[in-house]
């Protein structure tokens, strides 16, 4: 395995491709601890921290797609530099792209990559219908499309559509964003796995439960479903730089509907109201430290460590380190990085 020298962590260089010849990818989906890497940085620093993931022994990096970069175009570039880690969405909308479109994307970054990829997809804006019967509707086509077969779908306007493009690996697996109940019983029924988000580790320990259950009443495995958490994440400076940068954003989820439905549901109620008012007053100071601290992981290795840990405990299979940028990003981000690396990464 080639480790990284810290000359190469600035800014300015962009590590060499790595040499891939005794450096087979995992079997199975990741496990253990992986990175959600934003566009807070430039292009040559976010390869310089997924190459950083991948020589520390991190088993995934995840991509969102919001309104910046376009996941399938940034997980190609990142599958022609890295040589192991898994790479995955986390999570690409339904209402961003056709089934078919997104079935392309997904086939080719599951090519480039040599059959390292996860694809992840979420409800985006609700739209017309169902958003739970679309996304279930979503998810056939898309494997379908993944699979080799003819899919037609007249919800999305698909007609005999049939994929020239089959990777040797075979299709990747399909993942769901995943927040309340009714979503986490479709996913034990037709997606490989979940991703949660903004969630304390008794949520994760309540998700899995029930995701194990409704894929029981579909007569499937608990291996066949993987249940992966983000955590953001500001370790390595101190807590009142971490809170800072971490209110704003917990108060902006808290005023969601759905996630401060999630909240509630964790005993965390009182606490996301006051987060929810603090977003709409522009006060993020207002949002309580203890909420903050619920969903989040601040503070030295120690500290970051033991609360990442956690979620493992609970039934993560896979926890989704989400480093929060402050100050500098690319700094404050493989700071967070190296100082989870140590104990949580997996070791190849």
């Amino acid at each position: 395995m080639r480790k990284v020298p810290l000359s190469m962590l600035s800014r300015g260089e962009n590590p060499a491709p790595l040499a891939a010849a005794s450096d087979e990818p995992p079997a199975g989906p990741p496990r253990g601890t992986g990175v959600v890497l934003r566009d807070a940085v430039a292009w040559g620093e976010l390869r310089t921290l997924a190459l950083t993931a991948e020589d520390t022994g991190y088993s995934a990096v995840f991509v969102p797609e919001i309104a910046g970069r376009e996941a399938f175009g940034t997980l190609a570039g990142l599958a022609a530099t890295t040589a192991r880690i898994h790479l995955g969405t986390g999570v690409i909308p339904m209402t961003s792209r056709t089934p078919v479109t997104t079935a392309m994307g997904a086939a080719t970054v599951q090519e480039l990559s040599g059959g390292r990829f996860v694809l992840g997809l979420g409800t985006g804006t609700p739209g017309p219908g169902s958003t739970l019967q679309r996304l279930e509707e979503y998810v056939r086509v898309v494997r379908g499309a993944l699979a080799g077969e003819e899919v037609r779908s007249e919800a999305f306007g698909v007609d005999g559509f049939r994929s020239a493009l089959a990777p040797e690996t075979g299709p990747p697996p399909i993942w769901v964003g995943a927040l309340g109940d009714r979503m986490l019983e479709l996913a034990g029924r037709v997606a490989d796995g979940v991703i949660l988000n903004w969630c304390p580790p008794q949520r994760v320990a309540e998700a899995r439960r029930r995701l194990m259950e409704s894929a029981e009443r579909a007569n499937r495995g608990p291996a066949e479903v993987t249940v992966a958490v983000y955590v953001r994440a500001c370790l390595g400076v101190e807590d009142e730089v971490a809170l800072a940068a971490l209110r704003p954003m917990t108060a902006q989820y808290a005023a969601l509907p759905h996630y401060r439905a999630q909240m509630e549901a964790v005993g965390l109620g009182e606490e996301a109201a006051v987060a929810a008012a603090a977003h709409q007053a522009g006060k993020p100071n207002d949002v309580p430290e203890t909420l903050v601290r619920a969903l989040a992981a601040i503070g030295g290795r120690r500290d970051g460590v033991d609360r990442l840990k956690a979620y493992r405990t609970a039934g993560a299979d896979l926890v989704l380190l989400y480093p929060v940028a402050v100050r500098d990003p690319f700094g404050s981000m493989m700071t967070t990085m190296l100082t989870a690396a140590p104990e949580l990464a997996v070791e190849r």
